[in-house]
């Protein structure tokens, strides 16, 4: 007796020990091959320095077609991991439209409008029907009085649902981090954004300086007034332009001056970070618009060649055709009954991501309008090639004749033998100036020959940054209104952008790789007799084996 007693007193104690153990120290394992559930440190230092409340509203739950059930169990268990680190972090699912008639179902979705969520329609199969329902798929972190809405759905272009639910899983932990630093981190970087050269419009780009707004505070910035301002000093305009973190050129169409190289020339030898999309071609889709659907491509003299020269780089005015292309809509019919249908337009490079490099890993394909190329030379700073075409491709030479009558042309991909074309490249390190041993603009009493540690951005497009715009209203940097695809252009700028300032912690999470599996459709149908035999008659087998071996064991005791 009394050593039952001790035994049990032993137990209660070791159990007692063990659960003081495991409520001090606790720790999940992530099995998985790919490490799915394993937090990244870039987000857990986001969840430290938030030490208030966070509060997460996933428009994830109701009726669901079977792809978003699994949006939402992955999104479930990434915030089940979050919230592990973060005791204050709180989550719940709802669904915004749930038991509200029509007229309230509007109102609703116009008032999560104005906080950028857009709704989406998916089917559902229902007693052999399928019923369309329009579900949400968003959440809205709260955080000190703030929100934001982030998209758990992410758009691919020529893909599925279950391929877009896929590939939105592989971007949850960016896509709820990145919603977790708007809300909670406050913009201490500048980007200048020059207008003085005949660039891009606000509504061209007004896509893209949404999303760095986000992040940074981004600002116009002029520098060829100077010219014709007695009362404004280049130094001084300089001197303010060294205050940006980054400035973006986009698409410049009139020649800079040497007053504004040179202020441009002294930023970088300062350390500063230049993004420029320069398009080296004259060549629109409007000048198409005549009775011979037939326009030139012209070079476009930019006054540039030499700075970019002395930098390690050079564009080619040679204009770009590739196999690998995206689609031109044409118009087709009148009035009402207009429609657009899309053909295949050499004339849009489609550049490949290269999966190894940290910018361009997991991205879409990125598209160019008639573009030109470019080369790196031998300097002293390192540089990456970033975007290239196929080895596909064709070099015309300027002035060159581009007519709508090429559609009906099958491409004969024998005739595209110019090789694999460098369309995007950013170069780091140590420059050399531009005016080094050379007369000056204007004298500066500090200028330099030789810069501290800077980056060069440069791409061979300038409508690689230009988002489309309908009745007024910008779309998605990336988007194709015409034909409805999509194409990495935004997220491909963001990443140099995140690169050029030092942002790691976004590029990071943006580039992790989580392997979703993907079922093998025509596999399983052509293998659906033995998996059919193997889930009926192994089970029926297991239970008989049990039985005869229950029989026997009991025959074998009671006759022993």
């Amino acid at each position: 007796m009394v050593r039952i007693v001790r035994n049990m007193v032993l137990w209660i104690v070791a159990l007692l020990a063990l659960n003081f153990v495991s409520n001090r120290f606790y720790h999940r394992f992530d099995l998985t091959e790919d490490g799915r559930y394993t937090i990244s440190n870039e987000t857990k230092t986001l969840l430290d320095e938030a030490p208030l409340d966070i509060y997460v509203d996933v428009f994830l739950d109701g009726e669901l077609p079977a792809e978003f059930l699994k949006l939402k169990r992955e999104t479930r268990q990434l915030l089940e991991e979050l919230s592990s680190l973060h005791p204050n972090l709180k989550y719940d699912f709802l669904n915004p439209l749930a038991d509200l008639n029509q007229e309230e179902s509007d109102q609703v979705i116009q008032q999560l409008a104005r906080e950028g969520v857009q709704p989406a329609m998916a089917t559902i199969m229902e007693k052999g029907k399928q019923t369309n329902i329009t579900i949400v798929p968003y959440a809205i972190i709260s955080y000190d009085g703030k929100r934001t809405a982030i998209p758990l759905l992410k758009k691919v272009a020529r893909s599925t649902t279950e391929e877009r639910v896929n590939a939105s899983i592989q971007q949850l932990e960016y896509q709820l981090a990145d919603g977790l630093r708007k809300v909670s981190k406050s913009k201490d970087k500048k980007i200048a954004v020059l207008r003085d050269s005949g660039e891009l419009t606000d509504l061209q780009i007004a896509d893209f300086i949404k999303s760095l707004q986000a992040y940074y505070r981004v600002a116009p910035f002029g520098i060829e007034f100077v010219k014709s301002s007695d009362s404004i000093k280049p130094a001084d305009v300089l001197n303010e332009l060294n205050s940006y973190d980054l400035v973006i050129e986009a698409k410049p169409t009139i020649p800079l001056s040497e007053t504004k190289k040179y202020i441009l020339d002294q930023y970088l030898m300062n350390g500063g970070k230049l993004l420029m999309t320069v398009d080296p071609i004259i060549m629109e889709n409007d000048s198409l618009a005549n009775e011979e659907s037939r326009a030139y491509a012209l070079s476009r003299e930019l006054n540039l060649d030499d700075m970019l020269f002395r930098y390690g780089m050079r564009l080619n005015r040679g204009l770009i055709k590739d196999v690998q292309s995206g689609a031109l809509a044409l118009a087709t019919g009148q009035g009402r009954n207009t429609q657009y249908e899309a053909f295949q337009w050499p004339y849009y490079p489609l550049a490949s991501a290269d999966s190894n490099n940290t910018i361009t890993r997991n991205l879409e394909d990125v598209k160019f309008e008639y573009t030109g190329s470019l080369d790196t030379l031998k300097t002293a700073t390192v540089k990456q090639i970033l975007l290239s075409t196929s080895n596909q491709t064709q070099q015309v030479t300027l002035p060159a004749a581009v007519s709508l009558a090429e559609i009906d042309e099958e491409i004969n991909p024998s005739s595209y033998i110019s090789g694999s074309k460098n369309l995007a490249a950013i170069a780091e390190g140590s420059f050399t100036s531009a005016y080094k041993n050379r007369v000056k603009p204007f004298v500066l009493s500090d200028g330099l020959d030789e810069s501290k540690p800077a980056g060069l951005f440069l791409a061979a497009d300038g409508d690689i940054m230009k988002n489309q715009v309908d009745r007024g209203q910008p779309q998605d940097l990336g988007y194709d209104m015409r034909t409805g695809q999509y194409y990495g252009n935004k997220e491909f700028l963001m990443n140099v952008v995140n690169y050029m300032l030092e942002d790691n912690g976004l590029l990071a999470l943006r580039n992790k790789d989580i392997k979703v599996p993907f079922l093998d459709v025509k596999r399983s149908y052509d293998d659906r007799t033995f998996w059919q035999m193997l889930n009926i008659i192994v089970p029926l087998m297991l239970v008989l084996g049990f039985g005869f071996l229950f029989l026997w064991v009991r025959k074998r005791k009671y006759a022993a």
